[in-house]
């Protein structure tokens, strides 16, 4: 029996998803990938359409219990008038039927249109909910709802408080992209950012050696379109910012919380404690000082050698001197990853609605937002890029993208850990691992994508292996 799910046969718990019950209810066991088995244990997993009814199993109809004493699991008919297989209403609900509509009966979100499952009952949409539904274009604002912020998605004008939707993003009626002037914001919530300081606009402030781990020191590098040189801008109160990484979903940060001149900035988990924030202040046409919050300090360059590469980043005087000014460029590229088994480059990891699966394209939804892990901070969640309110999250083994619907369970199944490559060495190269399933790892699995148990093969450690690509 997979790890965890001893206590889910006999009592569901806020640490026990109802798909943990369904796993149960089809009768799955821990061996391969997921639970299913071939000759090799290497884990045969069925179509996604399939893997749908079989992990439904056992949650309605003859029940878990019955699931778990070897009974047929029930069929889903998404079209006969009735309640069977793993619907939760009438023709309705689980991963085979389409969601619900309000006021029926459902298990968790996804059994839903609005997302909102509370008290096992779909909820109408509101403006409130922190899911992405109804007829918003972006989490809570849009459409019916209050115009979105700068930075957020819009599908015409009225969307945005800025009145001006531009390439499906709220834009500011009074900037030119690219250049500061009095009434045009120096930064933009959630928009993407390259640092370089005056003295050498070709270099760029830089997550040295492409690291996620918390403490790393960012540096100054020749500007690439890379991941590690992307830092997208955080809006806090009374006009700080927070700058998050596009690669390890981690925030800049005085090194110790230090007060101190010549202290050292580097990446750490985000927390937007006044150590981590910053506060843009325009010196002329094109250029801008950055103070930290915490200790009144600038931005600065160890040194004054900014022309040098690998030169570290610090907090030093608050003066108007050329290496403590700022030219700070919206980033259109390497802000969002892209997701390719490494024995397959051109292979993408995609979704359709909800169904996450393998592409060999390139398009929106291949394209994924780095954000702070969802149920442990200090991790990462991985945010659509063309359908934001979805992450990706795991449930019966399976890779899924859904609907934030606010609880634990999902939160916890959204949550990931970069661990170590399997194979290969380059420095995007990764294993993700499930925060609440530890030893369990993203694995290809034909046009789809498990949860699986490390296997010492070679066939496991290519399927298990990841190239972080920036797009």
């Amino acid at each position: 029996m997979a790890p965890g799910l001893v206590g889910c046969a006999f009592a569901l718990t806020s640490a026990c998803s109802f798909h943990s019950l369904e796993y149960l209810g089809a009768g799955g066991s821990s061996s391969g990938s997921g639970g299913y088995t071939n000759g090799n244990g290497g884990g045969d997993l069925p179509t996604a359409a399939g893997a749908s009814a079989i992990a439904g199993a056992g949650a309605t109809g003859a029940g878990a219990g019955a699931g778990l004493g070897g009974a047929e699991p029930e069929l889903t008919r998404c079209d006969d008038g009735q309640k069977n297989g793993d619907e939760t209403d009438e023709d309705c609900g689980g991963r085979s039927c389409a969601p619900c509509a309000d006021r029926q009966t459902c298990a968790m979100g996804t059994d839903c249109q609005s997302a909102i499952c509370t008290n096992v009952v779909c909820q109408p949409p509101s403006c409130t909910d922190l899911a992405l539904n109804g007829n918003e274009t972006d989490v809570n604002c849009g459409g019916d709802c209050p115009p979105c912020a700068q930075g957020r998605h819009c599908s015409a004008n009225d969307d945005c408080s800025t009145s001006n939707c531009t390439d499906g993003l709220c834009e500011s009626r009074s900037c030119v992209d690219g250049v500061l002037s009095a009434g045009c914001p120096l930064l933009v919530d959630n928009t993407p950012y390259s640092l370089s300081p005056s003295k050498a606009l070709g270099n760029c402030i830089d997550d040295d050696h492409d690291s996620v781990e918390d403490g790393n020191a960012v540096k100054l590098h020749s500007c690439q379109s890379e991941l590690r040189q992307t830092f997208w801008a955080v809006e806090r109160a009374d006009g700080y910012f927070a700058f998050r990484s596009a690669l390890s979903g981690k925030c800049l940060h005085v090194r110790g919380a230090s007060t101190a001149r010549g202290a050292v900035i580097e990446q750490s988990t985000c927390s937007f404690a006044y150590d981590q924030l910053w506060k843009p202040s325009l010196l002329d046409s094109s250029l801008m000082g950055l103070t930290s919050h915490f200790s009144g300090l600038s931005l600065n360059v160890a040194d004054d050698k900014a022309g040098q590469d690998g030169q570290a980043i610090i907090q030093g005087q608050l003066d108007d001197s050329a290496d403590t000014k700022w030219r700070v460029t919206r980033r259109s590229t390497a802000s969002y990853i892209a997701f390719s088994p490494g024995a397959a480059p051109s292979v993408r990891l995609a979704h359709d609605a909800e169904l996450a699966t393998l592409t060999s394209g390139d398009q929106a939804n291949a394209q994924w937002l780095v954000v702070p892990g969802l149920g442990d901070a200090s991790l990462v969640s991985f945010q659509s890029r063309n359908d934001p309110g979805r992450y990706l999250r795991h449930a019966s083994f399976r890779l899924w993208s859904d609907t934030n619907d606010g609880t634990d369970i999902f939160k916890d199944d959204a949550t990931f850990r970069y661990a170590q490559p399997f194979t290969g060495s380059g420095p995007l190269d990764k294993a993700l691992e499930s925060a609440n399933y530890p030893g369990r790892y993203w694995m290809r699995d034909g046009s789809s994508i498990s949860l699986a148990s490390f296997s010492n093969t070679t066939d496991y450690k290519q399927s298990a292996t990841w190239r972080l690509n920036g797009r």
